[in-house]
Order: structure tokens, then C-alpha cells, then sequence
């Protein structure tokens, strides 16, 4: 998998939270999300701001 398909991926993850939950960017876009959370939008969360902090840091 190269780093722009693991962007897209992170992405695309992102967009379902933000058009498919009740808040944007909180667990409720997928059907692993729970009350507890997602660990999908987590992962999202976590690839992109490592790719942010090796872009910038």
C-alpha cells in the first residue's frame, strides 16, 4: 500500500463520519462504530495526524 492510498483510505473513513453520524467526526458513520467509539476513526485520526506531523514536524 503506498502513502497516498493509505491517505485516500484515512479519508474516505473520515468522510463517513462526517456525513453519516449525527456529530461530525464522531462514532456513528459505520457499523463498527459503538457507543464506546470506532476503532476505524480512530485509525483514521491516528494515520493522518502522523502524516500531518511528518509533513510539517
Amino acid at each position: 500500500m503506498t502513502l497516498a492510498e493509505l491517505i485516500w483510505a484515512a479519508n474516505r473513513t473520515m468522510d463517513m463520519h462526517w456525513t453519516r453520524s449525527p456529530n461530525p467526526w464522531q462514532p456513528g458513520g459505520c457499523w463498527q462504530c459503538t457507543e464506546d467509539g470506532c476503532p476505524q476513526l480512530e485509525w483514521a485520526q491516528t494515520v493522518l495526524a502522523d502524516v500531518r506531523n511528518q509533513l510539517l514536524g
